[in-house]
């Protein structure tokens, strides 16, 4: 079976309220499903063949706050069930990640080497703007503390860009800030403007052309941080999670997201062992040392 990923809602709605988004007022206040049924979906997904199960919401960190949980306590309980290989979690935000989670983080290798934070943009101004709950000071703290714990965890980020009142200076913040947090990789966003939302009452609305030229410098940035992230791994070795074989050769990912390719047919769903030998544009190739 092909059987490796899967995807478990958990959550929806939002209460953010972030000055560009139209979410809370179409999809209401956060709601969390069941602990209970998430087990027990979680459960029968790995009793189905399932290694690596992916939590996902709107707003995972707010789990549980409408019932008398919360997201650490569901993680703490998800990271027991047995032959469960990998937990992720498709995005959370910054400001969730409190001390019960980074104990959740240290006492279980479950939980996979990548989390997703958006940042939306790496300047104060503009994230005050947005309606933000955080600064870039917090979130950089808060990225060495999980580093701290995971030295070697991969974060991913979103990042506006052209938002009401962007400079060319601002712009500049937010490059200069995601090259400091030093990102494996970021989906970069141009704004675009949403009815009802306090964003598009905004004056100084961006061009479209710069915003073009933003996203464009903005990508080249995610790639290069992307490159500098693979190149650690080359002679490192890796558990990889093999997704796809054809001809002769398979596919899979590593727990902090890494896309490896080797030569040799190895089931689908299984761990292999990888060293990793060089890497071709966005994906690392390897050799199989010790079959799992």
């Amino acid at each position: 079976s092909s059987r490796t990923r899967a995807y478990v809602k958990i959550q929806d709605g939002c209460e953010n309220f972030c000055s560009y988004c139209i979410i809370p007022y179409t999809r209401g206040k956060c709601r969390s499903k069941d602990k209970d049924m998430v087990i027990k979906e979680v459960k029968s997904l790995v009793s189905n063949g399932y290694k690596e199960v992916v939590l996902t919401g709107i707003h995972t960190g707010h789990y549980g706050e409408d019932g008398n949980t919360s997201f650490p306590d569901l993680l703490k309980e998800l990271v027991q069930i047995t032959n469960l290989y990998r937990l992720r979690i498709s995005s959370i935000e910054i400001t969730e990640l409190n001390d019960d989670f980074l104990d959740v983080l240290k006492n279980s290798n479950i939980i996979v080497n990548h989390i997703h934070i958006p940042l939306q943009a790496g300047s104060d101004t503009i994230l005050e703007l947005m309606n933000r709950k955080y600064d870039t000071k917090y979130f950089f703290n808060k990225i060495n503390e999980i580093r701290k714990i995971r030295p070697s965890m991969s974060f991913t980020t979103d990042v506006i860009v052209g938002f009401p009142y962007e400079t060319d200076e601002l712009f500049k913040e937010t490059c200069d800030f995601v090259k400091k947090v030093g990102f494996s990789k970021i989906h970069v966003f141009p704004y675009s403007r949403r009815k009802g939302t306090k964003a598009d009452l905004m004056p100084n609305q961006v061009d479209e052309k710069i915003k073009k030229e933003r996203v464009n410098t903005l990508i080249e940035i995610s790639n290069e941080l992307e490159r500098d992230y693979l190149d650690k791994f080359i002679n490192e070795k890796v558990s990889v999670l093999i997704e796809t074989n054809d001809d002769g050769i398979s596919i899979g990912h590593t727990d902090n997201f890494l896309k490896v390719m080797v030569n040799g047919v190895y089931d689908k769903n299984s761990f292999i062992d990888v060293k990793i030998t060089k890497r071709i544009d966005n994906y690392l190739e390897g050799e199989v040392y010790e079959r799992v």
